[in-house]
């Protein structure tokens, strides 16, 4: 009762901010990315492709963007969009005030296109935007439902005169972005440049040890944590074996699994936790000998720099963003519970069991099963 409460308070705000004459532009294209960190690395790389598509030849390009990954974006892309619009996810769903002036900001630039490449579409964010636009023209892929309520079913109907219905099976994301832009463009994308060259990562005005690994404790889900005893335990291997450094890494909502960290490791640790911003970290992440950490969002920016990868996961969503494609990269190593290994390499087990969110522990997955991958990577 109180979603759908709060559905009607969205939809009216949405129709208040949709009032009034839009200004027409019939050489503006908008792209609506408003998902997370993880996402948008895995999309980046097409954002050229999308811009210089011959259709939308000449005209101006805007990106609506999700402001927790701005830093990484003026970093590595800033000169692609002619106009760029920030969207504060947590403000946009508390402060009616904040969505109705962001919608209507939308609503009067009046884009003649609008494209939206999320496969999880989410009706109170990236589908109420693109809605706002009111374009005559709009590019959107057939939905994954996992998320929505069973009243939602749909809503969508008539929001994308153009809707791409991609492979149920699944299919790794970058490869999915890729087949949504050959949609888009109608341009086939045989090489798709993924990797970010060092000349566009930026210089640190922190010391780093000669030769370390990061651990990366945290998660934005309590759901997606490894006990912080396994993770000392992995970073002692590492310290006793081959004689790294142990640095760890995380935004300001990780400092708990930090502290828990450090109050399980013995040795000594560089603590860089809430220090650094995301294109630092990329940095970072470019010297290490590893990654250590759970399914975040850290996993795509290792592995975009080309930085060896031991990450932790529970079988959700298998397929989609990990493990990576061996043609793609063969230094993300994904590390699930031995005690669903036998369902992963089965076809129908992963489309009845996997292909979306499962509640299996992370800490299902043990220490050995990582200690015994690390020494047949370094050791091998």
């Amino acid at each position: 009762m109180l979603n759908r409460i709060k559905d009607i308070i969205y939809n009216l705000v949405g129709w208040l901010a949709r009032l009034g004459p839009a200004t027409t532009h019939s050489g503006k294209v908008l792209i609506v990315r408003v998902d997370e960190i993880g996402d948008y690395m895995l999309w980046r790389p097409l954002i050229p492709e999308l811009c210089k598509a011959e259709r939308f030849y000449g005209m101006q390009f805007s990106l609506c963007g999700n402001s927790s990954w701005k830093s990484l974006y003026e970093q590595l892309d800033g000169d692609i969009f002619d106009q760029t619009l920030w969207l504060d996810k947590t403000r946009f769903k508390q402060d009616l005030f904040y969505r109705y002036r962001f919608l209507h900001q939308i609503h009067k630039q009046g884009y003649r296109w609008v494209i939206n490449p999320t496969y999880s579409r989410d009706k109170r964010n990236d589908d109420a935007i693109v809605k706002a636009a009111a374009a005559p023209d709009n590019f959107g892929m057939v939905a994954n439902t996992e998320n929505w309520r069973s009243y939602d079913k749909g809503y969508d109907r008539n929001l994308y005169l153009h809707c791409w219905s991609g492979p149920t099976t699944p299919l790794f994301e970058l490869i999915r972005n890729r087949k949504f832009t050959e949609y888009v463009t109608g341009k086939n994308i045989e090489t798709i440049h993924w990797q970010i060259p060092e000349a566009k990562l930026p210089a640190l005005s922190i010391a780093l040890p000669e030769k370390f690994v990061v651990i990366f404790p945290g998660s934005r889900s309590k759901h997606r944590i490894w006990p912080a005893a396994y993770f000392s335990e992995v970073a002692q291997y590492f310290q006793q074996k081959d004689g790294l450094a142990i640095v760890i890494c995380g935004g300001n909502g990780d400092r708990i699994y930090a502290k828990a960290f450090k109050e399980a490791f013995a040795g000594s640790v560089t603590d860089l936790t809430g220090a650094t911003r995301l294109p630092e970290l990329l940095t970072i992440l470019h010297r290490a000998e590893a990654l250590v950490t759970v399914d975040t969002g850290s996993v795509h920016l290792a592995a975009a720099v080309g930085c060896r990868v031991f990450g932790i996961y529970n079988g959700s969503q298998y397929g989609r963003f990990s493990p990576y494609p061996l043609d793609i990269t063969n230094k993300v190593i994904s590390i699930y519970p031995s005690e669903i290994e036998e369902d992963l390499v089965s076809t129908t087990m992963i489309q009845q069991k996997y292909l979306y969110t499962v509640s299996i522990p992370y800490q299902w997955v043990q220490v050995k099963q990582v200690i015994e991958l690390l020494n047949h990577s370094f050791h091998a």
